[in-house]
């Protein structure tokens, strides 16, 4: 389901609040698909990507966070804001390849 929506917003501008982006290249946006929810959850490992207020600007941060082995909760790991969700998702994406080592 999210993935038609985002879809559909792919090549659109839309607004969250003052918020408008667009993302250019649909060919950059890499959607996370089940398989990559069911590997990171398996390996310990989520991500969050959230819109933020920085500055009188819309920003996002982006969370990484790794399931601790004794209690099963969530520990934040890294976080960082960055200026589109894409950038966001793409620091996360590499941090976990290298952290994951695929």
């Amino acid at each position: 389901m999210i993935t038609k929506l985002l879809t559909r917003l792919v090549n659109k501008s839309y607004e969250m609040d003052t918020l408008a982006f667009k993302v250019s290249d649909p060919y950059r946006l890499k959607l996370m698909e089940k398989e990559d929810i069911d590997f990171l959850i398996k390996k310990g490992w989520w991500l969050s990507v959230s819109p933020v207020m920085s500055n009188g600007k819309w920003a996002w941060t982006c969370g990484i966070y790794k399931r601790g082995k004794k209690t099963g909760n969530w520990i934040t790991e890294d976080c960082k804001t960055h200026s589109t969700p894409n950038r966001a998702y793409n620091w996360a994406r590499k941090r976990l390849e290298k952290e994951l080592n695929i």
